[in-house]
Formats: C-alpha cells, structure tokens, sequence
C-alpha cells in the first residue's frame, strides 16, 4: 500500500534526486506558469516515483499535478487495481483520473494494442482538459532494452532509442526520467516509505521486453555498453531530424485537406539519408500512421524521387507518391484500409483514419452516413466545385463526407451541411527533432 512515513521530498536523502529531476525538467521546457502536468500512472515503481517528484516539482511553481490511470480491462482484477491506485495517489494530494479502454480486444499482439489504446486515451484526456504537457516514467533501464532491441531489428535511426521529448498534436510527450536508473527510483520511493504494486504481464516471458530485461539484469556488462552507445546515436540521430525539418520546409507543401506536394528539383539536392527520412514521414503524417514504414522501404522509394526523367509513381506505407505537374510528386492518403461507413452523431470524431477530427453539429439530422468520398461520392458533387476546389479523385476519394441513402449530403468543400474539418493527424510533420535526456 502506498503510505506517506517521515521522510519528504526536502529531506537530505531525496533531495539530490530531487534537484536531478528539476534539472531535467529544466532542459525540456519551457513549460508555463502555474504549469499542469498530465502524469501517467501504473501504479509501479516508476511512474509512482515519477508522479511523485512532478507533484513536487509542480507544486514548487504554484502548479498542479493530474495523474492518468489507464484500465486496459485486459484482467478481471484491472478495474480495481486502477481505481485503487487511483484512491492511494490522494493520500498525496494529488489528483487521479482512470481512463478505461473499453470495446472488444486483440486476441495477438496484445501489448502493441494496448499502448496504442492507452496513448489515445492519455492524448485525448490532455486535449479536452487543454494539458499541454504529458509525462512518462521512462527510465535509463527501459531506454536501455529499447536500444537494444531496436538494434536487434536492424535499421539506424531506432538505434538512439526514445526522444525525451515527442511534439504530439495535442500534447508534449515528456520523459524526464532517462538518465535515471530504476535502482535510484525504487530506493527514492523506499526512502519515502511508499510502496508500489508491478502489473504481473511485467514477468511474463512472452513478451519481448520482459525477456530482455531479465537479459539485461543478468548481464550488467551489455546494459552499460548498451548506455554508453546511446548518446552517440542520440546525437546523430537529433542532427539528422534537424536536417529533415529543414528539408522539409525546402521541398514540401503542405495542403489543409492532408495532402503534400514534393518538390523534385529540391529533392535532388537533398542528402540520401535526409531524403529517405522525409519519404518516411510524409507517408507517415499523410497516411494518418502510428508509426513511419520500414527504412529500406523508404529508401527505394527516396532513391526514385531522386532520379532524373519521370517518375512513374509509387506507394509507400498507406500513401501514394503520384506523378505531377510542373516538377512535383503529389502525396495522398491511398484507398486501402479507409474506415467503414458508419451512422453520422453529433458531436466530434478526434480521430477519423488517424488523420482528421470531425465536428458534427448538434442538429445534425439523424439517417446520415460518415464515410470516405469514393469515386461515386465525389462524382456527385458539381463540377464547378470540384474545379474550383483544386482536388483531384486521388486526393478527394479518402475524405469523409456526409450520405443519405446512397446521395451525397454533405462534405467540407461546400461548407454547408455541418461537416467541418480539420487535418490534425496522429503525428506531427514539422516534429522538432530527437531529444537527448
């Protein structure tokens, strides 16, 4: 159970931690004044130390702290374990919300599942409450296994292991704890006599990176090394992404409705390594993706563009890289995976093919239909409008649009109907690059 002893965040035994941690902060600002932190909690070790020392840190600075429990409801006992966990972070003064992961669950690659769903539910909390700034435990340990098993996959830029800071769409991902090793955690939280509970997937050797942890503790030698390599890699991999958001502003436009222009002649000029990390990303953000596709892939994708004479197109993650006028490459969302028609309610989608939030209003009228334009869709609106509008069926076929038996009702060109739309994918295109701890 988590009590509170004697000892506190001033006395002389934490307050080297303390200071380490204000520090940290300190180089992955700037944060606001009166700051409210989101904090994602588990409940073990290294979220409770870290909620800790941002309640601490918060409080310094006439700010607040929020934690974030996630219920996966992957366990019959999850409930009340987040609840609990919940109810002990009181006993701090320090305000807990449990955000519960509901609807059916992934019978195989259960962990990935749940770390999507559980980030969706920590960015989404941060967005409506307007947190601008949420924290993970992440720790020296845990940048250590990612390194390592990144490694083990091949590829460059994962081998600097996790950002300190990510700069989401609704939020700054912030990860304070990387240069601190779990030993210094749990004998920070026993001198504070509080206590922790490990979720029991933590020593099941089915997953990856339990198998690696216990690889790691076994063998003291490789996590140094493995330590010792990370900086290096840090560091190329942050001058590199400073690299690409130039590029970016050099060879990219950038369309409101999510499509992207690429500049060939600029392109050209672009290093291989740079020009490969674009392509990635472009199809990444355009195609409303967790994560970029493979690096080979973008490479040979990289290495056409790059090419003198026509490029006859190509597709890269969910993306399309079509043929353009005047010198430019166009980049859309492509038609596969496009999410299923569904019945129209009020209110707002945050998250629409990972690429689009949707404001439906109030009065909406009931027997309508979200779904993707399709070529029939977008047929049916008037061809002065299409005209005018600049889109083509590649570009226009994966927006949503509004139908009622069949007939187009509304969609965003027209500006009527009561669709409105924005472009606020899953990651950011102008990301502002790695981030050493």
């Amino acid at each position: 159970m988590m009590t509170a002893t004697a000892h506190s965040p001033d006395d002389p035994n934490t307050e080297e931690l303390t200071r380490r941690f204000a520090d940290a902060m300190g180089r992955l600002g700037p944060f606001e004044a009166n700051p409210h932190l989101a904090v994602a909690v588990s409940g073990g070790a290294d979220s409770t130390a870290l909620v800790l020392l941002a309640h601490d840190w918060a409080r310094r600075r006439g700010g607040e702290v929020t934690a974030l429990v996630v219920d996966h409801g992957l366990r019959a006992a999850s409930a009340a374990e987040a609840t609990e966990v919940a109810a002990r972070l009181g006993a701090f003064g320090i305000s807990a919300r449990v955000l519960r992961w509901t609807g059916a669950k992934p019978t195989s690659a259960v962990q990935a599942a749940a770390r999507t769903a559980r980030y969706g539910l920590l960015r989404s909390w941060c967005r409506d409450a307007g947190v601008l700034h949420l924290l993970t435990g992440h720790h020296a340990d845990d940048q250590a296994e990612t390194y390592l098993m990144r490694r083990a996959r091949g590829g460059v830029r994962g081998h600097a292991g996790m950002s300190a800071l990510l700069e989401l769409p609704e939020v700054r991902l912030v990860r304070p704890l990387l240069a601190f090793q779990r030993a210094e955690l749990t004998a920070y939280l026993a001198m504070l006599g509080v206590a922790w509970t490990d979720d029991p997937s933590n020593a099941d050797e089915a997953f990856e990176r339990v198998r690696m942890r216990r690889r790691l503790a076994a063998d003291p030698a490789l996590a140094e090394a493995a330590r010792s390599e990370i900086l290096p890699t840090g560091k190329a991999r942050a001058a590199l992404e400073a690299a690409v958001n130039g590029a970016l502003a050099e060879t990219v436009s950038l369309h409101p409705l999510g499509f992207a222009f690429v500049h060939r002649a600029a392109f050209r000029r672009l290093p291989d390594d740079v020009a490969a990390v674009l392509a990635g990303r472009l199809a990444q953000v355009l195609g409303g993706a967790e994560h970029a596709p493979p690096g080979a892939r973008a490479e040979r994708l990289s290495r056409r563009l790059a090419r003198s004479g026509d490029f006859p197109g190509a597709s890269l993650g969910r993306c399309r890289f079509l043929a353009e006028r005047a010198g430019r490459v166009a980049v859309c969302r492509d038609r596969r995976g496009l999410p299923a028609p569904g019945p129209a309610v009020p209110g707002r989608i945050a998250e629409w093919d990972g690429r689009f939030m949707i404001d439906l209003p109030a009065d909406l009228p009931q027997g309508l239909i979200l779904a993707p334009f399709g070529a029939d869709g977008w047929r049916r609106v008037p061809r002065d409008l299409r005209r005018a509008s600049g889109l083509t069926l590649a570009f226009a076929a994966t927006l949503p649009a509004l139908f009622r038996d069949g007939s187009l009702a509304a969609h965003a060109l027209s500006g009527q109907g009561g669709l409105t739309l924005r472009f606020r994918p899953k990651n950011s295109l102008g990301f502002n690059g790695f981030c050493i701890a």
